[in-house]
């Protein structure tokens, strides 16, 4: 996993967005795209291509300034954007009082980081355009939390990281 600095951190590359001031700290217990609303409205894409990690594992250094803002009633992902150009940076999601999740988009890590395949898209009765893949298509709010939830289940017992 990566640490977002928060300071002038985004550069455009050949291809995907990128935090410079980043380091690998952990192995992602899940991937998946997301395609909720509040997610094409942050990503400003059709979907989101979101990588799961225990959440402390991901440090933010003092001085960063990513801008965290819920955007829906809890339980809600905490997510942070950058405010240079108001891209993702990470969310938190608070399981319990000493576990939190932590939702980083895969475009923030170089190609051929070593993150594993998406494994489902959830949410997909909001999709913008349908997906030609043969991933798992996960309608409706329930069923989408439900199986993103088996997934973080599964690679929290596959990972045994903290």
């Amino acid at each position: 996993m990566r640490r977002p600095c928060g300071r002038r951190d985004w550069q455009r590359q050949p291809s995907p967005w990128f935090c410079r001031c980043l380091a690998d700290v952990g192995t992602a217990l899940a991937r998946l795209y997301c395609h909720c609303q509040i997610c094409q409205a942050l990503y400003k894409q059709p979907r989101a291509d979101v990588t799961i990690w225990w959440g402390q594992n991901v440090e933010l250094p003092d001085s960063h300034r990513i801008q965290f803002k819920h955007y829906r009633l809890p339980p809600a992902i905490n997510r942070g954007t950058c405010p240079a150009c108001g891209m993702p940076v990470v969310g938190f999601l608070r399981l319990a009082p000493f576990v939190q999740l932590a939702f980083v988009p895969a475009m923030n890590f170089p190609r051929g980081a070593g993150l594993p395949r998406p494994s489902a898209h959830i949410f997909y009765h909001r999709r913008v355009k349908d997906a030609r893949d043969r991933l798992p298509k996960i309608s409706g709010y329930w069923p989408s939390e439900l199986y993103a939830s088996r997934l973080v289940l599964a690679g929290m017992v596959g990972s045994r990281s903290t």
